[in-house]
């Protein structure tokens, strides 16, 4: 209590010594009013201070103190470094495999715990072949770290396995499970056309058309057209192609054929895809038959016609004789296909046919293939082939003058001529299928005209 009394003593001493020193300076500068105000206003705000001050000290003599600061409680009973939590980073890292790496390597360079490493792999190991991990194979990781500094936790990982198929390995209740889901995909649809000046295939690349819708457009119409003499420079060509690509614009499927067109010597031929009741997908004529036929009319594509069927003198042995096939010349090693799927009915030597193979085919037609440089793997008598499928090679085995594949259609025991050959179709479409056939082709055509102009926009 005396301490209290003494410092309110003290203030008001104080007080009283102030407000005397400046009542008498303001009555002796007098006329200086402004300045007196301000000087006044200066000192009373000293005034208030040194009383605050006076103050603290005052409660601090008496053992209190003044909370400025609400400071936040904390729990003494947990350890300050246990309550502060550290951030956790989540972050998505691609890998391409490389020449003599592994899953094992990638992860261990990732940063992965041992044992994790050993779930991942024992989890992907039955449904994929790590050691058929082809070099350029992209390898997606989602990743979480408690801190920086902390070790990489696997969440997900995703691999290709096919075209259409993805493995994921997931992370979930301190183990992993990988299982096999469908790529999800959008169609990327593609719309070229040209005019042929040297041949199909340059033509057609020059326009961008890929390589592999080439071919297959090769095979289609092979059916009807002898590249060698139905073609001419000037004649016009369509496709309507389709890739699907997935979420982030990648190519998973390339160049699925929606329709075609090709103009030759003697019509325009042009040729749909389309599913059928079956759930089968071919191509069908622009009338909704098949564009398939029993035998295809060019066993081998980029071969120059070098002899026709009919009289001819012999090369080698120099008399006259009936050439009852079509000879293609073509460079050693170019693939020889099966005209149609049928039977191997002989494969090996045949005398001036040097290595020969003979293909028995329903509706009692064969074909014929000589001066074979090789035949190809799995080639055996009794084996059944399918049209395209590659048979052989190109050489000049026999009685022979140079590379190139004698060709023969066989009916009933009688060589015909093939390039007048005209087998039926393997199917016509009738009735309710037919229906949605044209409607289907109509969608088509609406297609391949909306993909030019929007091409052409861009």
């Amino acid at each position: 209590m005396e301490l209290q009394g003494f410092g309110q003593e003290e203030s008001k001493s104080s007080y009283q010594k102030i407000k005397n020193t400046i009542f008498k300076i303001t009555k002796n500068i007098g006329k200086w009013k402004i300045f007196s105000i301000l000087f006044a206003f200066a000192a009373f705000t000293f005034l208030i201070i040194t009383i605050q001050y006076v103050e603290s000290r005052q409660y601090i003599a008496n053992g209190r103190a003044r909370p400025y600061i609400a400071i936040e409680r904390i729990d003494t009973h947990i350890p300050l470094v246990e309550q502060i939590r550290a951030e956790q980073i989540r972050y998505e890292k691609e890998v391409t495999v490389r020449r003599g790496e592994t899953i094992s390597s990638i992860l261990n360079e990732i940063g992965t715990q041992n044992n994790h490493s050993r779930a991942i792999i024992d989890s992907l190991s039955p449904l994929f072949n790590l050691r058929r991990l082809q070099p350029g194979t992209n390898i997606k990781f989602i990743i979480s770290q408690e801190g920086e500094h902390s070790t990489p936790l696997i969440e997900l990982l995703t691999i290709g396995r096919s075209p259409r198929e993805e493995i994921r390995v997931v992370y979930k209740d301190g183990s992993y499970e990988a299982k096999v889901v469908e790529v999800e995909t959008v169609p990327r649809y593609f719309a070229k056309s040209g005019v042929i000046e040297s041949s199909l295939y340059s033509d057609a690349r020059s326009v961008g058309i890929p390589s592999s819708v080439i071919m297959d457009m090769f095979h289609l119409f092979s059916f009807d057209v002898d590249f060698q003499r139905d073609i001419y420079r000037g004649n016009r060509f369509k496709v309507l192609f389709r890739d699907m690509v997935n979420l982030d614009g990648k190519t998973v499927l390339r160049g699925n054929i929606l329709f075609a067109e090709l103009e030759t010597a003697r019509d325009t031929l042009k040729i749909y895809s389309f599913t059928g009741d079956d759930g089968r997908t071919d191509f069908f004529t622009g009338e909704g038959n098949s564009a398939r036929k029993t035998l295809l009319k060019t066993p081998i594509h980029g071969a120059r016609l070098s002899s026709g069927f009919g009289r001819r003198t012999h090369p080698i042995r120099g008399y006259t004789h009936m050439h009852r096939g079509l000879d293609f010349a073509a460079p050693r090693n170019t693939p020889i296909l099966a005209a149609g799927s049928g039977v191997i009915e002989f494969i090996g030597w045949n005398g001036g046919y040097g290595n020969c193979i003979i293909i028995r085919h329903p509706n009692e037609f064969k074909t014929l293939y000589a001066h074979m440089n090789a035949f190809a793997s799995g080639m055996r008598r009794g084996r059944h082939v399918r049209q395209g499928e590659v048979i052989g090679f190109v050489g000049t085995t026999g009685v022979s003058t140079g590379y190139h594949l004698h060709y023969e259609v066989i009916f009933r025991g009688q060589q015909i001529n093939p390039s007048t050959l005209r087998t039926p179709p393997e199917r016509r479409l009738t009735g309710s299928e037919l229906e949605r056939f044209l409607v289907a082709r109509q969608e088509i055509d609406e297609k391949y005209i909306d993909v030019r102009l929007a091409w052409r926009e861009h």
